[in-house]
C-alpha cells in the first residue's frame, strides 16, 4: 500500500473543502452572524493544519498507486472528509451535539436526506448554503472534481482510472474520452450546467437567491436537503414540478447525456439501465 500517496491525495481533498467553506462564510460575513462566521473561519484553520500535516509526511510519496490504493483512499476521503465538514455545526453551536452534526454532513455528502434537524428554518444562512452545498458535492463526488480540475496524475492516467473506478457506482466505469482527467471534466460540466439551468427555472418561480441555490444543490444530488421545515410543501406547484423533473434528470447515468451530445441516440435507446430507471420510474407512478 502506498500510504505517502493515499495521505497527499487526501490532504489535496481536504484543501479542496476548505476552499469550498469559503462561499458559506462569505455568506455568513455578509449575514454577520457572529458564530457562523466563528464556525467557519476556525474549520477552515483546522482542516487546512490537516492538510499541511498530511502534505508533510507524504513529501516524498512514490508513483505507484494501484486499484486496492483507490479503493481504500475514496472510503478514507470521505470519512475524513465527514468528520471535519461537520465542523462548523458544532463549533457554532448551531447543532452543538458533534454526532449530531457528522450525521447530518454524512447524510449530506451521501446524498441519504436524513438529518437530525426538528427546525431547519433555525439554521443560519451559511450553515443552510454548508449543508445543501453537502449534497451536491456528493452527488457528483469530491475525488471526481479532483481529477477534473487538478493534475494529480501527471501523466499516469492507470492512477486516475483507479480512483474513477473506486468513486463512481455500478460495475463499469467506461471513460467518455482518452483521458481520464477530460472524462472528469465533462462529467462536472454537464453537472454544473443542469444545476445552472435549475437554478434558473427556480428563479425564474420567484424563489428567493439563497433559497434557489440550496434547492438546486439539495435537487442535483437527489438527497432533497430543503430549507423550509415542510419541505417542498409551501412552495407553489410550478417550484415542485422543477424539482421533480430535474431530480429524474440528475438521476440518469450522466455517460448518456454525453452521447446525446455526440448523437450518439441508438447507444442511449439501448443503454440497460437507463431504460430499467425509466421503467422504475413509470411503473412506481403507474403503481401510486
Amino acid at each position: 500500500m502506498n500510504y505517502k500517496m493515499m495521505g497527499r491525495l487526501i490532504a489535496q481533498i481536504l484543501l479542496a473543502e476548505a476552499a469550498f467553506m469559503v462561499p458559506a462564510l462569505i455568506i455568513s460575513l455578509a449575514g454577520q452572524d457572529s458564530q457562523a462566521i466563528l464556525g467557519f473561519a476556525l474549520s477552515i484553520l483546522v482542516i487546512l493544519a490537516v492538510a499541511g500535516v498530511l502534505m508533510f509526511f507524504a513529501r516524498k510519496a512514490k508513483k505507484g498507486f494501484y486499484a486496492r490504493e483507490g479503493m481504500v483512499c475514496v472510503g478514507l476521503a470521505w470519512i475524513v472528509m465527514s468528520l471535519l465538514g461537520c465542523l462548523p455545526f458544532w463549533i457554532s453551536r448551531e447543532i452543538p451535539s458533534y454526532l449530531d452534526g457528522l450525521f447530518e454532513i454524512v447524510s449530506g455528502f451521501t446524498t441519504t436526506g436524513a438529518s437530525i434537524l426538528s427546525n431547519v428554518e433555525g439554521l443560519s444562512n451559511g450553515m443552510l448554503y454548508w449543508r445543501s452545498f453537502s449534497h451536491w458535492v456528493g452527488g457528483m463526488g469530491v475525488l471526481v472534481f479532483l481529477l477534473a480540475v487538478v493534475p494529480v496524475s501527471g501523466r499516469n492516467d492507470g492512477f486516475t482510472m483507479h480512483l474513477l473506478r473506486a468513486e463512481s457506482p455500478g460495475p463499469n466505469v467506461a471513460k467518455l474520452v482518452p483521458r481520464i482527467r477530460s472524462t472528469a471534466g465533462i462529467l462536472y460540466i454537464l453537472y454544473i450546467v443542469l444545476t445552472v439551468v435549475d437554478f434558473l427555472l427556480l428563479i425564474v418561480g420567484k424563489m428567493p437567491v439563497l433559497e434557489a441555490v440550496c434547492t438546486a444543490f439539495g435537487t442535483a444530488g437527489t438527497g432533497g436537503f430543503g430549507v423550509k421545515n415542510d419541505s417542498m410543501a409551501s412552495y407553489s406547484p410550478y417550484i415542485q414540478n422543477v424539482c421533480t423533473v430535474f431530480m429524474l434528470l440528475f438521476g440518469v447515468n450522466f455517460s448518456c447525456y454525453y452521447l446525446l451530445i455526440m448523437k450518439q441516440v441508438k447507444s442511449v435507446y439501448k443503454d440497460e439501465e437507463l431504460r430499467l430507471y425509466v421503467g422504475m420510474v413509470l411503473g412506481s407512478v403507474l403503481l401510486m
